[in-house]
């Protein structure tokens, strides 16, 4: 079953949080060196602060349309000044809201995992690519739905090679592009060995397909290097993450069931209604009584 998790929490299986993990860490340098970081869609701010927790922040604007998450994300961020915007980025005025809370200085805005999920991405597009002329570096994502062999009910867009090269279009010509492959691995402990493990390096295949692309457009985009990144599985905690999921698609067949039922009944009471008076009376009981 395809995974469509779309807010990441401490639960979330690794393999999903790593790759979240990873776009905040290349990030990192260009959001530790300049005054002013905007994270759209910062969800609970669960990968931001894996990777940026032991930075000291100047000010932080975060923005998503999820007062929940919002009252979360920054919590385990060190900064001086942290803003939280609830805004609807697929809107001129949601855009608008997080412009007038960004300030005048240029600083820099992620945008991870937030363009396929609006309904029109024109304005928050065109908002970034004049933010990147005043000075402003933006490092962006979108998932390579080619990937998947299912389509996300979440994204209002679909996103593949062609998609992403039409996008890229619209960006200024010396923006940095990148291509995020998952990876597979383990790792093996020796028994009183608690330090940390070095990672072999990973050598890029050339015919791997990527999970999302990244762009980086601005003075800083220079910044965005290659890298991987690894975290330790939860086993434990991805069983109890399935299992509960299990649960819930059982919950839900059943109750689709139901509905099925109710609407057949109801289907059936209709056509009954509608029939003439002579069809529509006869029960098993009176054909029975009129049979000689």
């Amino acid at each position: 079953m395809a995974d469509w998790q779309e807010r990441i929490t401490r639960d979330t299986k690794p393999s999903i949080r790593v790759e979240h993990d990873l776009r905040y860490a290349a990030a990192a340098p260009v959001v530790r060196a300049v005054p002013t970081w905007c994270d759209l869609g910062c969800g609970a701010g669960v990968a931001a602060a894996d990777a940026l927790a032991d930075a000291d922040l100047g000010r932080v604007v975060l923005v998503d349309a999820d007062a929940d998450a919002l009252d979360q994300a920054g919590r385990d961020l060190r900064a001086r000044e942290t803003v939280r915007v609830e805004a609807d980025l697929a809107t001129e005025e949601g855009v608008a809201a997080v412009r007038g809370a960004l300030g005048d200085a240029p600083g820099a805005v992620t945008c991870f995992e937030v363009i396929e999920h609006l309904e029109t991405f024109v304005p928050l597009l065109e908002a970034l690519v004049e933010l990147a002329a005043a000075g402003w570096t933006i490092v962006a994502s979108v998932p390579n739905d080619a990937f998947w062999a299912l389509e996300n009910p979440y994204h209002h867009t679909m996103w593949g090679e062609g998609a992403f090269e039409e996008l890229r279009r619209l960006l200024p010509a010396d923006a940095v592009v990148a291509r995020q492959v998952p990876l597979d691995g383990s790792q093996l402990v020796v028994e009183g060995d608690d330090g940390a493990l070095d990672v072999p390096p990973v050598a890029p295949r050339a015919d791997a397909v990527p999970s999302h692309f990244v762009v980086a457009f601005g003075p800083r985009a220079a910044e965005l290097t290659s890298r991987a990144l690894a975290i330790g599985s939860d086993l434990d905690g991805r069983r109890r993450w399935e299992r509960q999921r299990e649960s819930t698609l059982a919950v839900l067949e059943a109750e689709l069931e139901e509905l099925r039922a109710y609407v057949k009944w109801s289907s059936d009471e209709l056509a009954r209604l509608n029939a003439p008076a002579e069809i529509r009376d006869q029960t098993p009981e009176t054909v029975a009584r009129r049979e000689p």
